[in-house]
């Protein structure tokens, strides 16, 4: 009776057609909740639905499934050679993760149906570093935020004022394949930057709207700032890239941003089952829609990555972007 009962409300919320909007058991309601805490079992890629197509959103640095070659934007067919047409995001999400040392077999295509093959990936124990730094030459400093969860802000809070008092001219803040997470915390982060005004909008379905202003100290207020983009920087990293174009506090560069522009609230029930729901959409200080549509950089890098042939000089792979953008502070 307690799996029909929550099978039924699954089918309820699954009937809104949002792929962002889901009801959790309290099994699935716990493993969600330790995504949330930046610790689980798994491949370590975040996942999303696209034109009704489960996609890669980013795979995470360092990962299983970035070292098995998954890519952002790859398209998942199957796994373990379940057919994923009809599968809810939630439920792939369940099927790919796993216990530490298990494999997962995925069936994908970085550029279409002419090259799907099947990658098998070693699940394993995905602890999520949400923000490194180090200093690189003519004193600027390289930031790489890779997610926004329970952890980020005293990671970020710590960040910066180390690379103050490391006396850093310029700062290159890489989002490239961070996924987002808690929207309080991409405010946080973003307000840096931003000594007054709106950071974000949230716009409810009965005209209602939530405005984020900028709070906080400032530290990189007056820091020559380059932010690095791609199509896999989504939702809370959307909204940081965002605010700082509006503001004029740093120029974007990269690809377009992936375009998840809606706001879930993450609700935990009495029972231990939990329901996350769209609530809102959220708009940049100027007002620009991001839901399906991204963050366009000011600057378009059209190769990210280098990626040398077989047999030439050069063995490395060349980052192009971080080049990029080192180029533009420099000058």
């Amino acid at each position: 009776e307690a799996d029909l009962f929550y099978g039924a409300i699954q089918g309820l919320v699954a009937g809104l057609d949002d792929p962002y909007s889901t009801y959790f058991p309290p099994i699935e309601a716990r493993e969600f909740a330790k995504d949330l805490a930046g610790e689980f079992e798994g491949i370590g890629a975040e996942i999303g639905v696209r034109n009704e197509q489960l996609i890669i959103v980013a795979p995470l640095p360092g990962s299983p499934a970035e070292a098995a070659g998954i890519q952002a934007g790859d398209k998942i067919f199957a796994i373990n050679e379940k057919d994923t047409f009809s599968m809810t995001l939630e439920e792939a999400v369940m099927n790919i993760r796993g216990e530490k040392g298990t494999t997962v077999l995925l069936t994908i295509t970085h550029n279409g149906f002419d090259t799907i093959e099947d990658v098998s990936v070693e699940r394993d124990t995905i602890t999520i570093p949400t923000v490194i730094w180090e200093m690189k030459e003519d004193s600027i400093a390289y930031m790489r935020l890779s997610y926004f969860n329970e952890s980020t802000w005293a990671d970020f809070d710590r960040s910066v004022q180390e690379i103050l008092l490391a006396n850093a001219k310029g700062i290159v803040l890489d989002m490239r394949m961070n996924p987002g997470g808690f929207l309080q915390t991409s405010v946080d982060v973003a307000s840096e930057w931003i000594e007054q005004g709106v950071v974000v909008s949230e716009r409810f379905a009965d005209g209602r709207e939530n405005t984020h202003r900028s709070r906080g100290k400032h530290r990189f207020a007056s820091m020559p700032t380059i932010v690095l983009v791609d199509e896999g920087t989504a939702s809370g990293s959307e909204i940081v890239a965002g605010a700082i174009q509006d503001h004029e506090a740093g120029t974007v560069i990269g690809a377009q941003t992936y375009g998840k522009g809606s706001v879930q609230d993450f609700e935990i029930l009495p029972d231990g089952s939990a329901l996350k729901l769209t609530i809102a959409k959220w708009f940049t200080p100027d007002d620009r829609a991001i839901d399906g549509e991204g963050i366009v950089p000011d600057i378009i890098v059209e190769e990210m990555f280098f990626v040398p042939e077989e047999g030439s000089e050069q063995t490395e792979i060349q980052d192009m972007g971080l080049e990029k953008a080192f180029e533009l502070l420099k000058k």
